[in-house]
């Protein structure tokens, strides 16, 4: 299964691109980092950079919520959907609407993504 995964969220004015960089590495460690004062980009083709997003949905109940936002997202092989920005900087998921102080923008590119949606965020209901 071909797998990719692109993360980036803007850098405001009153930001420190730092904190931007570890809200990201914060729920996806292993990502490959690119930066500069407007943007904090992050990318990946490998699987396992999902370990902590998994593993922190998992430990906070949240798989049927996170399950149908990323559903909700999906378009033919793209499942795409924002992030809380300072609840990611605390090591928390929080899929959000656009945030007044700016979201964590992720794209994940997978061959059949409801099946992917399902094995990384199976239902328990």
């Amino acid at each position: 299964m071909s797998f990719k995964l692109k993360v980036y969220a803007d850098v405001k004015n009153t930001e420190d691109p730092e904190k931007v960089k570890i809200s990201i590495t914060n729920i996806f460690p292993d990502i490959n980092i690119e930066e500069n004062k407007e943007v904090i980009i992050g990318y990946s083709e490998d699987e396992s950079v999902l370990s902590r997003f998994i593993e922190l949905i998992y430990s906070d109940a949240i798989r049927d919520s996170v399950n149908m936002i990323l559903k909700e997202g999906t378009q033919e092989l793209k499942i795409s959907f924002l992030m809380n920005k300072q609840a990611a900087f605390a090591g928390r998921v929080n899929l959000s609407k656009l945030s007044p102080l700016g979201s964590i923008k992720v794209k994940i590119y997978v061959d059949n993504p409801y099946e992917f949606i399902d094995k990384i965020a199976p239902k328990t209901i």
